[in-house]
């Protein structure tokens, strides 16, 4: 009897922790929302140096050598993130936004963009394949890429953008 009833009170729990997680559209309106805030507050500091960019990254993650001052490769065990610096844009720039939305045939499953105080930034996301997005964050002249398993994206997006914000106040 006791037995039985562990089993029912074991099953009961499990159905219900799994009416509490989040879907995957709520964990993604989530990452959006944490990127916005990232864009929005003042520049993490910064904890790495590519060449003569100073960065923040989150720990875990490597700069890749070589890596030059306009792109720099950053790892993670197996995931590669790529951050590109264009020197001649300012905070306000939309280069790398209006890049993104040229192509007018692509579906984005997500398309945010963030203005304050005369800066300007974005987060797009796209399906490459299942349970494979296309995360772009940038801010000004910055930007990073990176393709995500669907679990792991809103995560990177926070991080992404606070590096990406990290080096747009410093150059």
């Amino acid at each position: 009897m006791k037995r039985s009833v562990l089993i029912t009170g074991t099953v009961l729990s499990l159905f219900f922790l799994a009416g509490c997680m989040a879907t995957p559209e709520e964990r993604l309106a989530e990452g959006l929302s944490e990127t916005r805030t990232a864009f929005e507050e003042e520049p993490t500091e910064t904890n790495e140096t590519a060449g003569e960019t100073e960065l923040y990254l989150p720990g875990g993650y490597d700069i890749e050598e070589p890596s030059d001052e306009n792109n720099i490769i950053i790892t993670k065990g197996s995931d590669s993130y790529v951050l590109f610096i264009n020197p001649n844009e300012a905070a306000d720039s939309k280069f790398f936004y209006d890049l993104q939305k040229a192509n007018a045939e692509v579906e984005w499953i997500a398309d945010e963009t963030f203005e304050q105080n005369g800066r300007f930034g974005f987060t797009t996301l796209r399906a490459i394949a299942e349970d494979r997005i296309e995360i772009v964050v940038s801010a000004g002249g910055v930007k990073m890429t990176t393709i995500s398993e669907e679990a792991d994206v809103p995560g990177n997006m926070e991080w992404m953008m606070k590096t990406v914000r990290s080096i747009e106040e410093g150059n």
